[in-house]
């Protein structure tokens, strides 16, 4: 019995001409909650690996947050 999940995958690229970042997901990733757990942990885990702090993360969070909704309008 194979209890291993099966790999997925998120694909990111630049697109400097219309100021967006574009996302591309493996066929076999389509759960909003899973995509989101995998790029928060992706988020998370560069932060650490930067040496980021709790507390500078969430001052970076807080600081942009609105500004990034601001731009999806």
């Amino acid at each position: 019995m194979n209890d291993i999940p099966e790999d997925k995958s998120i694909e990111l690229s630049t697109d400097y001409q219309n100021h967006s970042i574009n996302m591309t997901f493996s066929d076999n990733l389509t759960d909003d909650s899973e995509r989101g757990y995998i790029l928060s942990a992706a988020f998370f885990s560069y932060c650490a690996a930067q040496g980021l702090s709790k507390e500078e993360v969430s001052d970076m969070v807080s600081t942009y947050y609105d500004e990034f909704l601001n731009n999806e309008e």
